[in-house]
C-alpha cells in the first residue's frame, strides 16, 4: 500500500526557503535601536556604565586586574566645547576585532554569559543625541589604539533623505571611519566613548553634571555610602549569591554612591528620615533554588518618601543594575501608593528572569510572575506596617494633646466642678486605653507615667460644687458587659440617648 502525504506535509514539501540575499534591514532601524529605544535621554549613561561594568569584570577574570582592584569608571564633561567622556580601565576589545564587534548591531558575544547587557544596542544609544560619537580602544599588552567614530550629523540627514535607499549596511559603512594610533604603554588598556556637540535638550540634561550623578547613583552598580551602616551586612547577604565587586564611578569630581544614608534630610523640612533596621530576604525560583534576592528598610512610615531623595520604592537589579524605576512595583501592593512608602533593593539572580530591551521592565514570562507571587505577600506585610505607623501616630497624638490640655489647666490652677472633673478622669481612662496602640514601648511606658502624674493631680481636687457626670459611652459600655441579654441591653441604650438627647 503507498502512503500519500498530507495536506500540511505537502505545503512543506512545496515550501521553497528564501535566500538570504532577499532579506534587506532598512536604514530606519538606527533610529528605532538609538532614540526611540529610550524614554528618558540620561538612560544613555546607563548603558556606557553598564558596559564599563562588564569590561571592568573580563579584565579582573582576565587577570588585566587584581581580584580586589576596583574596576575605574569615570565620566568627565566639558562644558566649553560640549563634549562627554566616559572611560574605564576594563578589558577593552582587542585591536583586531574592534571593528568587527563594534559594528555587530543585535549580536552581542554577551549572550548567554553572566553580563549586564546581551543584546548589542546599548553603544549606540547615543548616537541620537551628539553629533559625533567616537569609541576608542586600547587592549592589554598591545601597542595600538583603535577609534571608531561616528559621524551623527551625516547619519541624520541619511535617515531623512528619501532618495536614499541603501539598507542598513550601506547607512554605516557611510558614516562610520576607523582609525588606529601607535601607543607606547603597552600594559595600559581603557575603552571610551567620546560624545562631542551634545545636544541642548530640556534642562540640558545630558550636560548637566548634579542629575547625571544622582541619576547613576539610583542605577548604577557603585557601592553603598560608608554613611549608610547597614551596607556590610546586605553586601554579605548578596555576595552569597555572586553579586560582582561594585565600580569606582566618578561624575566630575563627584565620588559616586548609592543614595541610602542611615539618616537623611527631607527635602523642604527639618525632619529626618531614620532607616532603623533592614529584612534580607530570598525568593526561590520554579527549580526550588535561589531566582533573587534583596533586602528591604525600615524606618518611621511617616509618609510617602519625597522622590527627590532618590531612594523610593522597591526598586529591581539585574547585575546590579537597576531595571524600571521607583514604581515598578507598584503593582505588588493592594494600594500601590504604598510602594511610594518603601525603601528596598531586589536583585534577580534567575538569568531567565531578563530585562526587556527597554530595560524599563521585565521580560514576560513565568519566571518573573512566579517572583511577582512571592513578592506579593512581603508587600501586604509593608502596608500593614504603614498602617500600624499610621494608628501608632494618631493615638500618641491624641494622648499627648489631652497631657498638655490637663496640664496646662492644672498649671494656671483651675477650679473645677464634679462634672469637668468626671469629664476628664473618663479621658484619662481612654487615653490609657489607646496607650495599646503605640507602637514604641518606650513612648508607652513614658506616656504612661505623665497620666499617672496628672491622674493623682487630678484626684486631689475635691470640688463640692456640680454633679457628677459620667459620659454616655461609658454607661452604655458598662450596660453591654453587665446585661447579658443584647436586645435588651441595645434597648436600655437607645433610651439613655434619647434622654441624653
Amino acid at each position: 500500500m503507498t502512503l500519500r502525504p498530507t495536506p500540511k506535509e505537502s505545503a512543506r514539501e512545496d515550501a521553497i526557503r528564501i535566500p538570504s540575499e532577499d532579506v534587506r534591514i532598512g536604514k530606519d532601524v538606527i533610529e528605532i535601536l538609538t532614540s526611540g529605544m529610550y524614554v528618558d535621554p540620561i538612560a544613555i549613561y546607563r548603558e556606557y556604565v553598564q558596559n564599563s561594568a562588564d569590561s571592568v569584570d573580563v579584565a579582573r577574570a582576565a587577570g588585566f586586574l587584581g581580584r580586589q582592584e576596583a574596576g575605574q569608571v569615570s565620566i568627565s564633561f566639558d562644558q566649553v566645547n560640549r563634549s562627554v567622556a566616559v572611560r574605564d580601565n576594563g578589558a577593552a576589545i582587542p585591536s583586531n576585532d574592534v571593528v568587527s564587534t563594534l559594528l555587530s548591531i543585535g549580536a552581542s558575544p554577551k549572550r548567554g554569559t553572566t553580563a549586564r547587557g546581551f543584546r548589542g544596542v546599548g553603544r549606540l544609544s547615543a548616537l541620537g543625541y551628539c553629533r559625533e560619537l567616537k569609541f576608542r580602544s586600547k587592549f592589554f599588552d598591545e601597542d595600538q589604539t583603535v577609534e571608531l567614530h561616528w559621524n551623527c550629523i551625516r547619519l541624520r540627514d541619511l535617515l531623512r533623505d528619501p532618495s536614499f535607499d541603501g539598507d542598513l549596511k550601506r547607512v554605516i559603512s557611510s558614516v562610520v571611519t576607523v582609525k588606529r594610533e601607535r601607543i607606547d604603554a603597552k600594559q595600559d588598556h581603557f575603552f571610551e566613548v567620546v560624545l562631542s556637540d551634545v545636544a541642548r535638550l530640556r534642562g540640558d540634561v545630558l550636560m548637566n553634571e548634579s542629575l547625571v550623578a544622582q541619576y547613576l547613583a539610583q542605577v548604577a552598580p557603585v557601592p553603598f555610602s560608608s554613611e549608610f551602616s547597614f551596607a556590610p551586612q546586605i553586601e554579605e547577604h548578596l555576595a552569597k549569591h555572586g553579586r560582582s565587586p561594585p565600580i569606582a564611578l566618578t561624575v566630575g569630581r563627584a565620588i559616586v554612591t548609592r543614595p541610602f544614608r542611615d539618616e537623611i534630610q527631607l527635602p523642604g523640612s527639618a525632619n529626618t528620615l531614620k532607616i532603623e533596621g533592614v529584612d534580607l530576604f530570598e525568593f526561590a525560583d520554579v527549580d526550588g533554588k535561589v531566582g533573587a534576592a534583596g533586602w528591604i528598610a525600615h524606618h518611621g512610615y511617616v509618609r510617602s518618601i519625597p522622590a527627590a531623595l532618590g531612594i523610593r520604592g522597591l526598586r529591581a537589579r539585574f547585575g546590579d543594575v537597576q531595571v524600571g524605576d521607583a514604581g515598578l512595583f507598584d503593582e505588588s501592593f493592594k494600594e500601590p501608593r504604598f510602594n511610594a512608602w518603601s525603601i528596598g533593593e531586589l536583585a534577580m539572580i534567575d538569568r531567565r528572569m531578563a530585562p526587556n530591551a527597554r530595560r524599563d521592565n521585565f521580560e514576560v514570562n513565568h519566571h518573573y510572575y512566579n517572583f511577582l507571587v512571592q513578592l506579593g505577600p512581603i508587600a501586604t506585610k509593608i502596608m500593614q506596617r504603614c498602617r500600624s505607623a499610621s494608628i501608632s501616630r494618631n493615638a500618641e497624638q491624641s494622648v499627648r494633646n489631652l497631657i498638655d490640655d490637663i496640664t496646662g489647666r492644672l498649671r494656671l490652677k483651675h477650679s473645677f466642678d464634679r462634672g469637668e472633673l468626671s469629664r476628664l478622669r473618663l479621658s484619662i481612662q481612654t487615653a490609657r486605653q489607646r496607650l495599646k496602640r503605640i507602637g514604641s514601648e518606650q513612648t508607652r511606658h513614658a506616656l504612661e507615667k505623665k497620666l499617672d502624674r496628672i491622674s493623682g493631680s487630678l484626684d486631689a481636687f475635691r470640688p463640692k460644687r456640680g454633679k457628677p457626670v459620667v459620659a454616655l459611652d461609658s454607661v452604655s459600655r458598662v450596660v453591654s458587659k453587665m446585661v447579658t441579654n443584647r436586645d435588651q441591653a441595645r434597648k436600655i441604650i437607645a433610651a439613655l440617648q434619647r434622654l441624653a438627647g
